[in-house]
């Protein structure tokens, strides 16, 4: 409810899991996929986003590293909370390295510097 006893619709952005694993991998073959597009060799996707009008406070997206491949070291005010759906690796958050498997939940700390690391082999993470 709104503060004058006005009905606000519930606002609720929704996606399916298969979808958006299909549309970051298509992303990282061939460069762009919906919203997903080749970024300095991974694929991005953002979701949801204050930006893009469909979130208030959280942005969401999915990626896809191709195997073998490092991000570069970087950080951000926003804590990042990553589920490794496929693919195997790590994640250096701070100098520490973490292991990541698919069904891996990582949450790490706003203003760390960390860098992902996909290990070599056929499945991107």
């Amino acid at each position: 409810m709104t503060g004058d006893g006005d009905r606000r619709d519930p606002f609720a952005p929704r996606w399916q899991l298969e979808d958006l694993i299909a549309e970051a991998l298509d992303g990282l073959a061939r460069g762009e996929s919906g919203d997903a597009k080749r970024i300095d060799g991974r694929a991005l996707a953002v979701k949801a986003s204050p930006m893009r009008g469909n979130s208030v406070h959280i942005t969401t997206g999915m990626a896809a590293l191709p195997p073998g491949f490092t991000t570069r070291p970087h950080s951000h005010a926003a804590e990042e909370v990553a589920l490794f759906l496929r693919g195997s690796g790590s994640v250096e958050i701070d100098g520490v390295a973490h292991r990541v498997t698919a069904g891996t939940l990582l949450v790490t700390p706003s203003d760390l510097v960390h860098v992902t690391h996909s290990d070599p082999g056929d499945e991107p993470l």
